[in-house]
């Protein structure tokens, strides 16, 4: 073979590898319904596109996509990750996410600090790509006068007629906690907590969010914690149901995003990471699912500006997120207790 015919073959050869490595898709485990159709349609699909890489989407809830990654975690199967806060400190403790690399996804400059999720070791494990918050849901036939405290729960014309998330719902247990916190307590000291809540006949505590929406629907809670996203979607339906930001601040939380310790396709993950905050996507989401944007610098509608977790003129700083670690250390003691008060009422 003369050089020249050798160089060629061995171009060819470089480029053909190239070609077999690139990435053609990426597993991505993230939510189903509503939610998983959003993210769908906002960053999905518009991914694809404009890359040509396919998203082969697995819905799950966020605690089953723990346990997945956990148990794939010697030979990994998902290459990116949406879990919900409080879930994702646990990713992070049972070492399942890789750092993200804001040289890899440029488009993290644009994120808000408070929605860059470190490791004590300086590495970001998680970026926030929406908040949602649990206020005051109420039935404005049944309550004329807006409720502006998580203290009017408690209001005796209410007895019976009050929806809570249960221990089983990720906002359940960090209910708990700030109520248990109005009543004097901490998380080492539950009791005042629970003897708040002896106080406090509920007529549910649901699980799922279709639970309490049909609670609120037949009239058996006309006042509880919920979350926004749903009492506006009960709103458009045609219920005379209205969301309060109680002044002690709307309890918080949102979906993140992880990118798999150990995938195959590191780029092509952060590729994804960088689109899906983009203020486009970040717009579109909060749109869709009225999620507040963890990008910053989102011009919003009014109508969707006004639908936000922090209220139409709030911000971040206006939300009283979980502080999820602290939570994670008593969890077990939380959930007794919640579990507890629910299951004797």
């Amino acid at each position: 073979m003369s050089l020249s015919k050798h160089l060629i073959a061995s171009v060819a050869a470089v480029s053909s590898a190239g070609m077999a490595h690139a990435t053609e898709s990426l597993n991505v485990s993230a939510y189903g319904g509503s939610w998983g159709d959003a993210l769908a349609s906002c960053i999905f699909t518009p991914f694809e596109s404009e890359t040509g890489i396919a998203i082969k989407l697995e819905p799950s809830a966020s605690t089953v996509t723990l346990s997945k990654l956990q148990a794939e975690a010697s030979a990994p199967v998902m290459d990116v990750a949406w879990m919900d806060g409080g879930v994702s400190e646990l990713a992070r403790d049972s070492g399942v996410v890789a750092a993200i690399d804001p040289a890899m996804a440029p488009g993290l400059s644009g994120v808000a600090n408070q929605a860059k999720y470190m490791t004590e070791g300086g590495d970001i494990y998680a970026v926030g790509n929406g908040y949602f918050a649990v206020g005051i849901v109420y039935n404005t036939e049944e309550i004329t006068t807006p409720p502006t405290s998580w203290e009017d729960l408690w209001n005796p014309d209410y007895a019976g007629r009050v929806i809570l998330p249960s221990a089983v719902n990720s906002i359940g247990v960090p209910v708990f906690a700030a109520f248990n916190s109005l009543a004097g307590g901490t998380l080492e000291d539950l009791a005042p907590g629970v003897e708040k809540m002896s106080a406090l006949e509920a007529a549910l505590f649901f699980d799922s969010s279709g639970v309490a929406n049909s609670g609120f629907q037949t009239g058996e809670g006309v006042i509880g914690a919920h979350y926004a996203t749903q009492a506006f979607t009960m709103a458009d339906g045609g219920l005379p149901i209205a969301y309060a930001i109680p002044e002690e601040g709307a309890m918080a939380s949102d979906i993140r995003i992880h990118i798999v310790k150990g995938t195959d396709d590191l780029e092509a993950a952060h590729q994804l990471v960088d689109f899906a905050v983009q203020p486009a996507q970040a717009g579109c989401l909060a749109a869709a699912l009225q999620v507040g944007p963890a990008t910053e610098g989102v011009d919003l509608p009014a109508d969707v500006a006004a639908r936000m977790p922090w209220g139409p003129n709030g911000s971040i700083d206006d939300l009283a997120v979980a502080d999820w670690s602290s939570i994670n250390a008593h969890r077990d003691q939380l959930n007794e207790a919640w579990s507890r008060i629910a299951t004797s009422q």
